[in-house]
């Protein structure tokens, strides 16, 4: 059973291993896991939503009257990953009622480790704005925990999302995750907007090669912080552009 062991400690599926062993050595004549199949498909990690896609999301966020209406259109604005906005905090957000507004994300917060820096358009001012202050996290319902409860509430936009397809008599929106609008907006930003790759990477925090390393590594997010600016600011018209072409 060696061969066994040394398999499994390498990582292969344990039961496969000992399938496949007994097989390779006639102590069994057929396999019983051939037909087996994985419960789901794999979904591939490359959607793109289409505009519209993205039309039929903007009328049901419209529709979404809890917090996480505006936990949403934010997400989709600032293209960030969802626990960082989910945990946003008002202590993290600099001079928000003016064009300087700024949100710092500590890099104990950030996937990468890595502070960082998003400028933020006047569209997600205004819907930040607009929220009740009951505690330093911004988007929660008790005052002492972040929002939770994202599947409920994909569900209910994914219902909505088929309704009006249904009423507009468009096909079903295939399926989509929330971190689809991360990728959407940096597929958008770098073929629809003209934004320089390297600055779509630091809107998105994404870490990578010599010129951002190190030392380095801070000064250039620093220097590209205006560039990020201005990404996020075409980012920002761009979905309003899409939005008012939505069917009335």
């Amino acid at each position: 059973m060696s061969a066994i062991s040394g398999d499994h400690e390498r990582g292969a599926p344990w039961p496969r291993i000992q399938v496949n062993w007994c097989a390779e050595r006639d102590i069994i004549t057929t396999v019983p896991t051939d037909r087996i199949r994985p419960p789901h498909p794999e979904m591939k990690r490359d959607r793109v939503l289409s505009e519209d896609e993205l039309r039929c999301l903007l009328r049901a966020l419209e529709t979404q009257e809890s917090i996480f209406g505006p936990l949403l259109r934010a997400l989709l604005l600032t293209s960030q990953r969802r626990a960082e906005v989910a945990g946003m905090l008002w202590s993290e957000l600099h001079e928000i009622e003016s064009d300087d507004a700024l949100w710092k994300i500590p890099g104990h917060r950030t996937k990468n480790k890595q502070s960082h820096l998003i400028p933020l358009s006047p569209a997600v001012r205004d819907l930040l704005l607009r929220l009740p202050r009951v505690s330093d996290l911004v988007f929660t319902t008790t005052g002492e925990t972040a929002v939770s409860g994202f599947g409920r509430a994909k569900a209910r936009l994914d219902a909505r999302i088929e309704e009006i397809c249904s009423i507009d008599g468009l096909s079903p929106m295939p399926p989509w995750t929330l971190h689809d609008l991360r990728r959407t907006m940096v597929t958008v930003m770098n073929e629809n907007l003209g934004v320089a790759p390297h600055v779509v990477e630091a809107v998105v925090n994404h870490m990578s090669g010599l010129a951002k390393a190190g030392v380095a590594g801070v000064y250039n997010r620093a220097l590209y912080l205006e560039d990020r600016r201005r990404a996020l600011l075409k980012w920002q018209d761009w979905i309003i552009d899409l939005r008012n072409t939505l069917r009335s």
